[in-house]
């Protein structure tokens, strides 16, 4: 069965996204970085997908599993637990 893309919902200097997108890479996961900076149309469609009342990121989607989250900390847990051995 192929592996759907993960989608990392953020932006590139974010300190709170780049520890997400080391542990993609350090577990081969093929995934799609939407850019979410000021003024992006991608930032108001993550609002509305989300329905938070403020901006935040990084969110990760995982539609092999349908699991959604927000935080740092609780993605790399996800990651670890799902797609190591």
């Amino acid at each position: 069965e192929q592996m759907l893309l993960l989608e990392l919902w953020g932006y590139e200097p974010s300190p709170f996204v780049r520890p997400v997108r080391e542990k993609l890479c350090a577990l081969c996961l093929k995934h799609v970085l939407i850019p979410t900076s000021r003024g992006s149309a991608n930032r108001d469609r993550l609002i509305a997908k989300t329905s938070v009342q403020q901006f935040q990121v990084p969110f990760l989607v995982d539609p092999n599993t349908g699991v959604e989250l927000f935080e740092s900390p609780e993605i790399l847990d996800y990651l670890e637990a799902v797609y190591t051995v």
